[in-house]
């Protein structure tokens, strides 16, 4: 018997001129079974998951069935969904950013799935929180991450907060939008190692979105791929051909012709509560890194070890406690006015989050002109044919332009913040994560688009990501980052357990 069933599912969007998002989509899925769902950026992944739990907005028509054990969610109430949402059906959002209430704790914010769908006091609740957030990979000072606030995590940890939000009360199905895209590979393994044990010993089913071909074959019972909002394939589960490991070199020590100079960089982050004692994490502990004109330097790391830290001090969005940090032989901190504004022109950052990084309001058109316009440097018209260029590079149509994020898929608004990133020509390009999002062939596309602008204008690039193979492909040098520092004394040992198993 089916858990969970689907039935000519179709969703259209008012704003999409008789464009179906989701075209007549069918499938079942059994007790205990996990269904991998594939598919390019934008191919209707995302919005078919929140049909399936009833949160697409009100201006999305939906038709066909969705049975939960037989029972029609199409004829749920909002009062009757919000019942199954996190005690029947657990969803893990390919966002953190959006997920996530940032004027609340995080251990508040997992208690309160708990509280809605079972009887108990806070204690109670408290104590089924930390044993989820040990499960997810969250074990290190849980007391510290329970009462913290979502920004004062990394990005990898506030995916993992999703993943426990998602399991906490061990619902029946669970929709897994993109859930490990953000973590480490061991965390990653992990994840991926509990989602078969629930699935095995307590027959929760899952419905696992991914871009990962590794992730789904070693993962899914069974696959289906998704394109233009239809079914394309299925296919039972196949075992992945090993793939052999990169050879990568560690960051180097002197250059004739460096880009960025960073030397003895600190950082300490203090959490304030109010009836307790203050936290102190040192982000940053005497950091010494250096990147060559027209080379790439790969950063790599477990989460919260301070990778995007040191992203936004490079930028000049943060300030060192100590330290300094050289773009060109000048230093960072020391430029104000004018001169501040050009560093920021000639370094971008491309952050991991695009749903927090692009203004809401905006259309496409005016997330990626508005560098432009700062910068005052071309007229409207080149302003507007370099932003059609941008849109082809990174493989969005010209339809987009007139389009707000909301309307975007993650991975199409991934692909937005990179077009933002590179309007203003610069001279440094930092990737926290920027693949994330992407699949296969929009990653490599923009590779290509990278390293020819590279070749061309001797860029220099920092490119911060958990995928061992992609820094191997687009770096020259790989770095490893743990606990604050640079540990490449240790890399060999360090990065073959950070690894998932083929």
């Amino acid at each position: 018997m089916f858990i969970f069933e689907v039935e000519g599912l179709t969703v259209c969007y008012a704003a999409a001129r008789g464009r179906r998002a989701v075209d007549g989509v069918s499938f079942a899925l059994g007790a205990g079974e996990i269904l991998g769902v594939s598919g390019p950026s934008g191919c209707g992944k995302s919005t078919m998951a929140l049909a399936l739990i009833g949160l697409l907005p009100e201006t999305a028509q939906v038709s066909g069935a969705i049975r939960l054990r037989g029972r029609d969610l199409r004829t749920c109430s909002e009062r009757e969904h919000a019942a199954i949402r996190g005690a029947d059906v657990g969803i893990i959002f390919q966002e953190s950013a959006l997920a996530l209430n940032p004027l609340r704790t995080i251990g508040a914010q997992i208690a309160d799935v708990v509280c809605a769908h079972a009887r108990g006091d806070r204690q109670s609740a408290r104590d089924r929180v930390l044993t989820t957030m040990t499960d997810v990979g969250l074990g290190d000072d849980l007391d510290r991450i329970y009462d913290s606030y979502p920004h004062e995590l990394s990005g990898g940890q506030r995916q993992r907060v999703l993943i426990a939000q998602a399991i906490v009360n061990r619902p029946a199905v669970v929709i897994a939008d993109e859930p490990t895209a953000s973590l480490d590979a061991s965390v990653r393994q992990d994840v991926l190692d509990r989602m078969r044990t629930l699935s095995a010993r307590q027959g929760t089913s899952f419905i696992l979105i991914s871009h990962s071909a590794d992730v789904l074959s070693s993962t899914a019972h069974r696959v289906i791929e998704m394109r233009d909002g239809r079914l394309a394939t299925a296919a039972a589960r196949r075992t992945p051909a090993p793939r052999p490991r990169a050879s990568v070199s560690f960051a180097s020590v002197g250059s004739s012709a460096l880009a960025i100079e960073i030397r003895g960089a600190e950082k300490v982050h203090a959490q304030r509560r109010l009836l307790s004692k203050r936290h102190f994490v040192k982000a940053l502990d005497s950091v010494d890194l250096r990147i060559e004109r027209g080379r790439t330097l790969g950063l790599t790391g477990p989460s919260g070890c301070g990778k995007s830290t040191l992203a936004r001090c490079l930028a000049g969005l943060d300030a060192l406690d100590a330290g300094e940090i050289r773009i060109d032989g000048r230093r960072v901190a020391t430029r104000r006015g004018r001169d501040r504004q050009m560093h920021r022109n000639q370094v971008q950052l491309i952050f991991q989050d695009s749903a927090a990084a692009l203004n809401p309001r905006f259309t496409v058109h005016e997330a990626i002109v508005e560098p432009m316009v700062v910068q005052r440097a071309s007229t409207t018209a080149e302003r507007r044919l370099r932003v059609l260029e941008l849109l082809d590079h990174v493989g969005l149509p010209a339809d987009a332009l007139t389009m707000r994020p909301g309307e975007l898929s993650g991975g199409e608004r991934q692909r937005v913040a990179i077009a933002r990133a590179l309007a203003t020509h610069p001279r440094v390009l930092i990737l926290d994560e920027a693949f994330s999002g992407l699949d296969v062939e929009t990653r490599q596309r923009i590779i290509g688009v990278l390293q020819g602008l590279q070749t061309t204008d001797g860029l220099a690039y920092l490119c911060i990501s958990h995928d061992i193979d992609l820094l191997a492909e687009l770096a020259s040098e790989i770095a490893l980052m743990r606990n604050g520092r640079i540990v490449g004394e240790q890399a060999g040992a360090l990065m073959g357990s950070m690894r998932v198993p083929a």
